[in-house]
């Protein structure tokens, strides 16, 4: 049926592609048709119902929360799916369980099994329907989760949620990280009409939904939503709080005091600020679901040896390199902070931010950090960049460069911070994926966290 894992991966978008000379307008609302999903799951036994699964959303630190909370429930003994999107360098990377990414025969299985269905359902659609290539993938993980006997899986929401298609997942818990102004032209206009479209992650019957600090509108259509579908909504600054928080080159240290205890020094190797924020989330998320308070043996065991590719990842070598998705001011302030920690060295910025994105917020917040920048782009053909008018403006602030080959962007940066200077790599996700391959860093498989200090069962 498939001849390959990239023919079975390239059927995914087959039904997306079909129907996009149909579609009018952007908005998600317009365009999208993720009750498809939720028919295909149904079809072939609806394998979600029968599991538990939390589900995060939000604008930055989706991924991350997802990662923390499924080491957490890993440090519990409990055996842990985790759906991710997009990936990094491996389309596997997506599907793991414990922190192990799913083996690419194991996803043809999967996808073998659903075609059939897949093709009745994708018969009877109207020409601008189709099947969201998210939601399919979610639909291999369900399967694979259930076959492989997870006590607990974790899926990481597309950039909503009222219209997206992994929202068709049924979760017993929601979970939501700071929501800022992004997609504005998919998801709405205004931080409230995005907050309406993340909101409805909240379903009627779960268990709780855990919301990061936010701002004033967001919060206010996340309480409107939490309210009408009777679910308890417990935010940050108001059912818990974060303290103490300390950056430093080791990693990220913080108290928090939650509504069942207060947990003192947590040690995260994460860097960052906003890690602080996600693992405080995650914390309270698995709280939650639990009903009960977390071992701190436990949320050590968890954290020691977290890793998360491509998040303000420090690469010790010569000469250091400090890699990240930063693609707006508010993510490049994050790592501004992180990088303001290196002693005096030369420091040069490698930066590929396509136009739809915040280049010049970017700039403006780490070109005051560094000597000289390099502007390139990705090879993803579906990225637009202007390259010439980000390095216009960097020009202005310190000499700048301009590649479009982001592997020779980086070995003339390191040439020039030479062996005791830092290049520090910012973009979009896909610059950092092309980063990892260039540094050959491991993707696939995660160090999964082990720990013989708790016995907790999942709860019924």
């Amino acid at each position: 049926m498939f001849e390959s894992f990239h023919d079975a991966i390239g059927y995914l978008f087959q039904s997306y592609n079909q129907a996009k000379p149909y579609r009018l307008g952007r908005d998600d609302k317009e365009t999208r048709t993720p009750q498809f999903t939720r028919k295909l799951l149904d079809r072939v036994g609806a394998p979600d119902r029968g599991q538990h699964n939390i589900k995060v959303t939000g604008s930055k630190g989706k991924g991350s929360s997802s990662r923390l909370i499924a080491s957490l429930l890993e440090a519990q003994g409990l055996k842990v799916g985790l759906f991710t999107s997009p990936h990094l360098v491996d389309f596997t990377e997506r599907i793991r369980i414990n922190g192990v990414a799913i083996a690419e025969d194991e996803w043809l299985r999967w996808q073998t099994y659903l075609y059939p269905s897949i093709e009745s359902i994708q018969g009877a659609m109207k020409p601008r329907e189709y099947f969201g290539p998210v939601g399919l993938v979610a639909c291999v993980a369900a399967l694979y989760f259930k076959d492989q006997g997870t006590d607990v899986n974790v899926f990481e929401l597309g950039r909503g949620a009222r219209f997206d298609d992994v929202n068709q997942i049924a979760g017993e818990l929601a979970v939501i990280t700071p929501i800022q102004l992004e997609h504005r032209d998919l998801l709405g206009p205004e931080l409230k009409d995005i907050a309406w479209n993340k909101a409805a992650i909240i379903e009627s019957g779960m268990k709780a939904a855990v919301a990061a600090k936010q701002e004033e509108i967001a919060l206010a259509e996340l309480e409107k939503e939490a309210d009408h579908q009777v679910v308890r909504l417990s935010t940050r600054e108001r059912d818990f709080f974060l303290e103490k928080v300390e950056v430093g080159l080791d990693g990220t240290r913080f108290d928090l005091v939650t509504n069942r205890a207060r947990y003192r020094q947590v040690e995260l190797p994460l860097l960052g600020r906003n890690q602080a924020e996600n693992a405080s989330v995650a914390i309270v998320a698995v709280e939650e679901w639990l009903g009960q308070a977390l071992d701190e043996r436990v949320v050590t065991s968890a954290f020691k040896r977290m890793t998360w590719p491509g998040r303000l990842q420090h690469l010790k070598r010569a000469p250091q390199v400090l890699i990240d998705g930063a693609i707006n001011r508010d993510s490049a302030a994050y790592l501004r902070e992180v990088v303001k920690l290196f002693p005096p060295m030369k420091k040069v910025l490698v930066v590929g931010v396509p136009v739809d994105k915040d280049g010049f917020g970017v700039l403006s917040e780490l070109a005051p950090e560094v000597e000289e920048i390099w502007v390139t782009q990705a090879q993803n053909p579906h990225l637009v960049f202007n390259l010439q008018e980000l390095a216009d403006v960097a020009h202005q602030m310190v000499p700048t460069h301009v590649n479009r080959c982001l592997v020779d962007a980086l070995h003339a940066a390191e040439v020039s911070a030479g062996d005791a200077g830092l290049v520090i790599v910012a973009g979009t996700q896909s610059l950092v994926a092309e980063a990892m391959q260039y540094y050959q860093v491991p993707t696939r498989n995660l160090q999964i966290v082990n720990s013989d200090t708790s016995t907790t069962e999942p709860p019924h």
